[in-house]
């Protein structure tokens, strides 16, 4: 028997209180429509908006940003900018508006647009308990929020969320097994990033070649860059990647699901539909990102070039994507790209580009020894990105089996 079950056979055997939100928590402003007897305490704080908090942001500051969104780095103020607008304490925020989200921090703090909430007695509701069981309970958050643009929650619908409560030793329990599962995600996640910095370093050492002569794409490649009327779209078919789909160093299936019927297909397949192997690169949102084709049941959009080595004897295909991908042509790409926000490069110009051409052992020896580093750092079958999804996977499955309670019946 574990020490969990110990305690909830020894504290609460026959199952738990749950309580409305509102009587367990402070929170940051009175909110409209909420009867004032449920906010008893309210702890109010200064909001940044981004483009206030952008003017003093500092990278070696010591006050932590919450911010409103789900990615990014960790942002931070130093005391002396942040003046009055420092707060400190134990808080749990969900955002005011944007995608539904719970964050959880100690310490001192400043914050953008968040509801945020504290416990009222940290002895009843742990404040790390309340963080994790309300992200247990996101998707029933995110139903709150509404909105025809950006979307905000509805905070009478949060605050009579019913908390299960358990005796605070039970919670400091499972807070203590789920921090071991976040913080080993936290450790495979940093091992990751470290990767990733090795594999562009040497990736780039790699693919250096002071001896070897250089030939232009035209004269490496067969090209295929369509400049027609983008087909007739379906609901199934042949796949059309766009310039959307197309990530560095792969093809993003997911990102934009549009597809092209099977007849539109058979009647266009002089246009050159890609084969295994193929290299693309895009020349407009974004420009010069490049995939290699993994698949033949696709077909391609404006915006994306198809280069296929004209002898695989002279320049090997993933040797191609690597030297396309690499620091050394991604220069050259940005410096030739022209436009304003939104910039492209031109098909003939890109055509024209020069590339190392080793010999060909080196080019194979290369791709080998790169795609060892690709599978750890970017696999998501065999690599580090396995990993950590299947720890993420792990700790939401445990996660909510820890916080499944039984409600404790009432005696009449």
């Amino acid at each position: 028997m574990s020490r969990l079950d110990e305690l909830i056979a020894e504290l609460c055997p026959d199952g738990v209180d749950f309580k409305p939100m509102w009587s367990l928590t402070a929170w940051d402003k009175k909110f409209n429509g909420i009867d004032r007897s449920m906010q008893k305490r309210v702890i109010p704080y200064h909001y940044y908006l981004a483009a206030e908090f952008d003017q003093i942001e500092r990278d070696d500051g010591e006050i932590y940003y919450i911010s409103t969104g789900i990615s990014g780095k960790d942002r931070f103020t130093t005391e002396e900018l942040a003046g009055d607008n420092v707060a400190e304490g134990e808080v749990v925020c969900i955002p005011w508006g944007g995608t539904p989200n719970v964050k959880y921090y100690k310490g001192k703090f400043v914050t953008g647009d968040n509801r945020i909430a504290t416990s009222l007695n940290s002895a009843v509701l742990d404040n790390k308990y309340l963080y994790y069981w309300m992200q247990s309970q996101i998707d029933l958050i995110g139903s709150f929020y509404r909105g025809s643009g950006i979307k905000h929650p509805s905070m009478k619908s949060v605050l009579e969320l019913e908390v299960p409560v358990p005796p605070i030793e039970v919670q400091r329990e499972i807070v203590r097994i789920l921090d071991n599962f976040t913080e080993l995600t936290a450790e495979l996640t940093a091992e990751l990033t470290a990767r990733n910095l090795q594999y562009d370093y040497y990736s780039n050492k790699l693919l250096q070649f002071s001896d070897a002569p250089y030939y232009s794409l035209g004269e490496l490649c067969d090209i295929v860059d369509y400049r027609g009327k983008t087909p007739k779209k379906s609901d199934a078919g042949v796949f059309l990647v766009t310039a959307k789909n197309i990530r560095q160093g792969y093809i993003d299936y997911e990102k934009s699901k549009e597809y092209i019927p099977v007849e539109t297909y058979e009647e266009v397949m002089h246009r050159g539909f890609p084969k295994l192997g193929d290299v693309l690169i895009t020349t407009e949102a974004p420009c010069g990102y490049v995939a290699q084709v993994d698949r033949e049941d696709i077909a391609l959009a404006q915006r994306v070039i198809k280069y296929r080595p004209k002898n695989s004897e002279l320049l090997d295909a993933t040797f191609l994507k690597y030297i396309l991908l690499g620091k050394e042509f991604q220069a050259k790409l940005e410096k030739a790209a022209t436009g304003g926000t939104v910039k492209g490069i031109k098909g003939s110009i890109l055509h024209t580009m020069t590339i190392p051409v080793p010999a060909i052992e080196i080019q194979r020896k290369t791709v080998e020894l790169i795609d060892r580093f690709d599978r750890l750092c970017h696999s998501i079958i065999d690599g580090l990105p396995a990993e950590i999804e299947a720890r993420q996977m792990q700790y939401e499955y445990y996660r909510d089996k820890l916080l499944s309670f039984v409600e404790k019946e009432v005696a009449i």
